[in-house]
């Protein structure tokens, strides 16, 4: 139990009250919900009253960290000597409930014996959000043996593949999909059908789209095609309007003897062509031309022939009548044929969905499986439907309190279905307790919402009381951290656009701990002219690494947070390659290694004979680390066995003729597995724990995907991002994580090496539903499109812009929270790498910070606050 003294420790007991607490790193939530749940079970005369506390967290290691706080700290109440680190908590409880000590330590002692005996409700009710949900959808599902799938990829892969299998031999069905596979060739985007099938599952299944996918699944083929064929005519018919206008200036000018050249920088007739060719996507009235028609300037005034200006001058009325005519339709009409144009690009796949639906259902009830991504949608459309009170009514009896920890990562749909047991609670005499940080909401993409979070605090109800607190101490990290972090937050504070943002942190300022005094920040900027900037970013690290462990820092004391898995895969290579011993899962998934790459494209081999290319990389593979060895040069061995039987080609790359295909037919894919770690040796100490990790997830495979090969290799195209060996957390180890997994921990020392991502910058495109008015779509309300850096480029349509603006603020606030979530583990130095970044860079923040504080220097490459012991 964590020493953290409240002064006047908040109690749990007013009736029918929402308690909302603000509480920012490293403030001790944790620590402040298990006080809190203490003073509910201690104050009450009865030892099983933990069976009236529902307490909500996010993730399982959360929930079990608060249930074996509480149980520790009972434990110790029960005991007649209380133990040094839990008197202060002791005290405090027995002074507000004017409790003597015995009465107290009798107290504990009955309720510890009454959560042995009763130990499931206990456990059941420190839960996380999914698995409540979870267990609620179990109690009214009259199969009581369907399965929770948390594996979704797989299971989504296999509806893809059968809408394929079933579409494919549908006439109607297959045309869409050869005219998406077309249009998808033409503009250069993927036309595998199965991954944008795959994508389109997802969407389904996304929590963010639910309300959207409900409106448009009930939609048939036949709707789509209708609206397809309504928005290809109409952007025919503006295309066309255009057309003929860029053909009317220029018969205008041949009909006059004007001169294309004769116009000022050509601005007109260069517009006039864009409209003849169709180029109107993007804005062609630039603000030059606007200018000088304001101004009636047609043409330069440097253009000397007098009878060129002549026939301008005189047919000046036509021209501006031309431009006006053009421009009135290019405005009332491009906002439309924009939206039209957009939602064009993905109707083909938008309409399966009512196919994939089917299928989905099919497959799940065929194999009596429900998937944990779309728990919180069963259980809210339950509700709606109004055919859950039974359930509901049993679960307002049983809970009288509520815990709910990390607020801001609750979606939408999750509150909405506890937000009923909560006000029910309220309505009661009961009361809750919810804790959140708006600046750690790092999971929108997944819906969670820090709006949410805020909306919550400042709207009004009339059905309960509600208070709205903030836990200001920070217990985690010393006094120049804390003071680094107020100063720079709320410097970052004023670049935000939006309100809502901007008070999110210029609202920040933590308070230190007296006890915390000291504490060290290290900035150090690293010119990204340098001939290897990862490179040089890494021997930066490894200078800084020795020079802690001389000051007596253990190497478990580090922690390196990067962005993305890739950083921390450069970066654990290097430190493993230099004998620097690493703890990360990045660093250690098994596809990185080179036997397991042997053995996957062996399998690949044995699995598509005639793929010449997977031959091509097993034999690079092997010659590459002396695993058979040739007299001719490369590239002759590989052209004279590349194209051989396969038998013969296995024969050719092996040491010895030990493996066949006679051997190989009829086995397990784990024992064929086996034979080909025997047949090239690849089994060594070193590589025992890698390649064992190999066999581990091939027995797992087989239990669920079967013997098949090539399900197997799908199986393991999908995980092997994932499939790592655990390093245990008590061996004297740096430690690599990316941020999103260091939330919620801390280190005494923390390096962020690439303090540099582009804030804008996003691998996947985002996606977003826009509003549209249904009297122009046959009835559809909301169009699904991706967010093109283009967009930006929108001037003439209010909706796209809006849309466009708001996507760049979320995800700045994404990535200034990633930043804060990054700076506030540390508990007594932070340091900090980075690049000299424009305003896209999220290293523009912390130099604009400097400059605010007025110590940046062009010359300087190295910034500190405190003293370095």
């Amino acid at each position: 139990m964590n020493q953290i003294q409240y002064t006047n420790i908040p109690m749990l007991v007013m009736p029918s009250t929402l308690e909302i607490y603000n509480a920012s790193a490293g403030s001790g939530k944790t620590t402040f919900l298990v006080i809190n749940y203490l003073y509910v079970l201690l104050k009450s005369p009865y030892p099983d009253e933990f069976k009236k506390v529902l307490a909500l967290t996010f993730t399982k290691k959360a929930s079990e960290e608060m249930k074996n706080r509480i149980l520790q700290c009972i434990k110790e109440f029960s005991n007649k000597k209380v133990k040094k680190e839990y008197r202060f908590l002791f005290d405090s409880i027995t002074k507000n409930f004017r409790l003597t000590k015995y009465q107290l330590y009798q107290r504990s002692e009955k309720i510890l014996f009454s959560i042995l005996q009763n130990f499931y409700s206990f456990s059941k009710n420190i839960s996380t959000i999914d698995k409540f949900t979870y267990n609620i959808i179990r109690s009214f599902l009259y199969d009581r043996e369907v399965n929770l799938e948390m594996d979704a990829d797989r299971f989504l892969l296999k509806i893809v593949d059968n809408i394929l299998c079933r579409l494919k031999n549908s006439e109607k069905w297959s045309n869409v999909l050869i005219q998406s596979s077309l249009e998808n060739i033409k503009e250069g985007r993927n036309w595998d059908l199965r991954k944008e099938l795959f994508k389109i599952v997802h969407i389904i299944l996304e929590e963010n789209n639910f309300f959207y996918i409900k409106k448009i699944e009930n939609y048939s083929l036949e709707d789509f095609v209708q609206l397809k064929n309504l928005l290809i005519k109409r952007t025919k018919i503006f295309e066309k309007k255009c057309k003929k206008k860029g053909e009317e200036f220029f018969q205008l000018l041949e009909k006059t003897s004007i001169q294309k050249h004769s116009f000022v920088y050509l601005d007109l007739p260069r517009l006039f062509q864009k409209f003849q060719n169709g180029n109107i996507f993007f804005n062609p009235f630039n603000k030059r031309i606007e200018k000088n028609i304001q101004k009636g300037i047609f043409y330069s005034q440097f253009f000397f022939d007098d009878n060129q200006k002549t026939l301008i001058e005189k047919n000046k009325n036509k021209i501006l009548f031309l431009y006006k005519k053009a421009k009135s339709i290019y405005k009332k009409n491009i906002s439309n044929y924009f939206l039209d144009k957009l939602f064009l690009k993905k109707i083909n796949l938008l309409s399966i969905i009512h196919e994939i639906e089917k299928e989905f259902r099919s497959i799940k009830n065929e194999k009596k499986v429900i998937l944990n991504a779309e728990l919180n949608k069963i259980l809210y459309e339950k509700i709606v439907k109004g055919t859950l009170p039974k359930v509901y009514e049993k679960i307002g009896i049983q809970y009288k309190y509520y815990f709910i920890d990390e607020f801001q990562d609750i979606s939408f749909l999750q509150w909405q279905n506890i937000r009923i047991l909560v006000e029910n609670a309220l309505s009661e005499n009961g009361s809750a307790m919810i804790v959140g940080d708006p600046k750690q909401s790092i999971y929108r993409w997944r819906g969670g919402d820090a709006k949410q979070f805020i909306k919550l605090i400042n709207s009004k109800s009339y059905c309960y009381k509600k208070t709205i607190k903030t836990i200001e101490k920070n217990f985690r990290s010393d006094e120049e951290i804390v003071k680094f972090n107020n100063l720079l937050y709320q410097s970052i504070s004023k670049t935000f656009n939006y309100t809502i943002y901007q008070d999110i942190y210029k609202n920040y300022k933590q308070k230190i701990n007296p006890k915390k005094s000291g504490g060290y920040v290290e900035i150090n900027f690293i010119n990204d002219h340098h001939q290897n900037y990862k490179e040089h970013i890494y021997s930066n690290i490894k200078n800084k690494i020795n020079q802690l462990l001389k000051q007596k820092y253990a190497l478990s004391d580090i922690a390196i947070l990067v962005r993305n898995n890739k950083e921390g895969h450069f970066l654990s290579e290097k430190l493993m390659e230099d004998g620097v011993l690493v703890n990360t899962s990045v660093s250690l998934l098994i596809k990185n290694h080179l036997e397991i790459q042997i053995i996957v494209n062996f399998l690949y081999v044995f699995a598509y004979p005639h793929c010449y290319q997977k031959r091509v990389v097993l034999i690079f593979l092997l010659l590459k680390n002396k695993f058979i060895r040739t007299k001719k040069n490369n590239h002759d061995f590989i052209m004279k066995i590349l194209f051989l039987p396969l038998n013969l080609f296995l024969k050719k790359i092996m040491l010895k003729n030990s493996l066949t295909l006679n051997k190989l037919y009829n086995k397990s894919i784990y024992n064929i597995s086996e034979d080909i770690i025997e047949s090239f040796r690849l089994l060594n100490k070193q590589n025992s724990t890698y390649i064992y990790s190999f066999l581990d997830f091939v027995y797992r495979s087989m239990r669920k995907v079967g013997n098949s090969i090539l399900d197997f290799l799908d199986h393991w195209e999908f995980k092997k991002e994932k499939e790592s060996i655990i390093i245990s957390d008590h061996i004297n180890a740096i430690r690599i994580m990316t941020i999103h997994k260091s939330k919620g921990l801390q280190f005494p020392v923390v390096l962020i090496p690439f303090t540099d991502w582009d804030i804008f910058s996003k691998k996947n495109k985002e996606k977003i539903w826009i509003d549209i008015d249904p009297n122009l779509y046959n009835g559809f309300n909301s169009i699904y499109l991706e967010i093109e850096s283009y967009f930006k480029h929108i001037k003439y349509d209010n909706n796209i812009r809006n849309f466009y603006d708001d996507y760049l603020s979320n995800i700045k606030f994404d990535n200034i929270n990633l930043l804060y979530v990054a700076t506030t583990r540390s508990i007594e130095k932070l340091i900090l790498f980075s690049k000299f970044g424009n305003d896209r860079s999220i290293s523009y923040y912390i130099r604009n910070f400097l400059c605010e504080k007025k110590m940046w220097n062009e010359k300087k490459y190295k910034y500190t606050f405190g003293k370095e012991k």
